[in-house]
């Protein structure tokens, strides 16, 4: 296993080695593919989350929607289809997304919980058995479950699960994957998964009265591999410079607050004008880090009206790293 400080670090060197140097070059459903299996690497540093290179052509306004959108426990499409069309071509009913994990992380789900406490969610499980046994190994998070092979047609999670240690009041987390796509799955997973365990850090904390710092993300990958369709995008970011890496702000000390930027989610992707966003920021109520995460949003939807009004919007981001992508 190859271990590295950064995300940016890893998502290079696999995107090199996989490209470069595959194991089988096969073609499921009929989509060429080259491919390694097996694949394990680890992140000494999971706060340094995104992957800085210019030719990835990285979307963090989809990776902010992305993430809001788990953290709230939705699973409706139409919601995170206003930031990928991608969503609808894959729902099973044509409304609701199978492989939302925050629906079967954060809330109660018939896949994964039938029958139990309705107020039961994984998310609770997984916090109250590292406070009940900081030493357990039964910390873990369904996302796949046998129903799947069944229910599931268009939409299958990639996910196996997410598994939790408490060592050394340090978080680490194992994820299992059994499948992982190079560009369009893992440069937004990890980013998601690194920030769901320093919310665990985070809510450990707060209930054990002691600091709970990050340990290490490991991330396994039965299938890592890249479609032919993403192979010259691989060529430009291999032939360019790394980029630079910046480690994200810790979170603040307060609890996330998904209603209130979920709230300014829906009013801002209905306004009419790039003056209504302004209005509607000036009002805002959260503190920096989750400003960040309105003021991507609302750029979101002013680039529908002025490309300059979306730009000086995203000068208003504090975290540096954001704007490197919106160059």
């Amino acid at each position: 296993m190859k271990n590295f400080s950064s995300f940016t670090e890893a998502y290079r060197s696999l995107l090199l080695d996989v490209y470069e140097h595959p194991e089988f070059s096969s073609a499921p459903r009929g989509y060429k593919i080259r491919e390694k299996l097996g694949v394990s690497f680890s992140i000494t540093n999971p706060r340094d989350r995104l992957p800085f290179l210019a030719a990835r052509d990285f979307s963090v306004s989809y990776l902010i929607a992305e993430s809001l959108w788990y953290l709230s426990g939705d699973d409706s499409t139409e919601w995170i289809s206003n930031y990928s069309s991608f969503w609808k071509s894959i729902s099973d009913d044509d409304k609701t997304a199978n492989s939302a994990y925050g629906a079967r992380i954060f809330k109660p789900h018939p896949r994964v919980a039938a029958g139990l406490d309705p107020a039961w969610t994984q998310w609770k499980y997984v916090v109250n058995e590292l406070i009940a046994d900081p030493d357990s190994r039964r910390a873990v998070i369904h996302i796949r479950s046998p129903q799947d092979s069944i229910l599931a047609k268009k939409d299958v999670p990639c996910t196996l699960s997410l598994q939790f240690f408490l060592r050394n009041d340090l978080v680490h987390m194992v994820v299992s994957m059994r499948s992982s796509d190079l560009i369009l799955g893992l440069a937004y997973d990890v980013p998601a998964f690194t920030l769901f365990q320093e919310l665990l850090a985070f809510e450990l904390s707060s209930k054990l009265n002691k600091p709970i710092g990050l340990g290490t993300y490991t991330h396994v990958s039965n299938s890592l591999h890249i479609y032919e369709r993403h192979f010259k995008m691989v060529e430009e970011i291999l032939s360019s410079p790394t980029n630079i890496s910046v480690e994200m702000p810790p979170l603040p000390n307060k609890e996330v607050p998904i209603s209130d930027m979920m709230d300014f989610e829906k009013i801002c992707r209905n306004v009419p004008s790039s003056l209504e966003i302004d209005r509607l920021l000036s009002n805002n109520v959260v503190e920096n880090y989750w400003k960040d995460w309105l003021l991507i949003l609302a750029s979101h939807r002013a680039s529908k009206f002025s490309a300059e009004h979306q730009k000086k919007i995203l000068n208003q981001v504090s975290f540096e790293g954001y704007k490197f992508f919106n160059k």
